[in-house]
């Protein structure tokens, strides 16, 4: 970005954060203030082109620590939802033809170097990975987190869900 100051000298002007995060600080001097909701919103926006795009990279102390997620799965058509135990890497049958796969698990989400990893092995920012299948057919991939529901970028409105919580026991059986 190059600046040109009142005697025409170009100046070079760094940037004042990662590119995706927006905050206050970033408008130009003399800019009318956003305000919070507007920050928001617009994280928000920039969130929500992230979808699956990106690759998974996890330690291997994070995929041996966290083998299962419950999720509060909604079927919309009959109006009733259940919590199931769903082993990461596994998928679970909702309905003859439709199963929903659990594809990842990142305890603490975090964007890095154009990968998706985890900043701790903690479940500070939990978030998972999900694909729903017909008929062997992916039909909606994205990600649902437990504490920011707003930045789920899976939306499909037949078997809609929220993580419940991460599972570190035993995995569990594949249904």
């Amino acid at each position: 970005l190059t600046i040109s100051g009142c005697k025409g000298k170009e100046q070079t002007a760094q940037p004042q954060q990662e590119q995706g995060a927006v905050s206050q600080q970033a408008t130009p001097p003399g800019h009318p203030p956003t305000g919070d909701q507007t920050v928001t919103d617009i994280n928000k926006a920039a969130h929500a082109n992230i979808k699956t795009q990106k690759e998974v990279s996890l330690s291997p102390e994070v995929k041996a620590k966290w083998k299962e997620v419950k999720l509060d799965i909604t079927d919309a058509s009959s109006n009733s939802s259940q919590v199931v135990t769903i082993t990461v890497g596994n998928a679970v049958t909702l309905k003859p033809g439709v199963k929903l796969k659990v594809e990842a698990f990142v305890p603490d989400y975090a964007i890095s170097d154009n990968k998706i990893e985890s900043r701790s092995n903690e479940a500070k920012n939990p978030a998972v990975l999900v694909e729903l299948q017909e008929n062997d057919k992916a039909v909606a991939k994205g990600w649902v987190f437990k504490e920011f529901p707003e930045f789920n970028s899976y939306t499909d409105a037949r078997f809609p869900m929220k993580l419940v919580a991460p599972g570190t026991a035993k995995a569990a059986q594949k249904k």
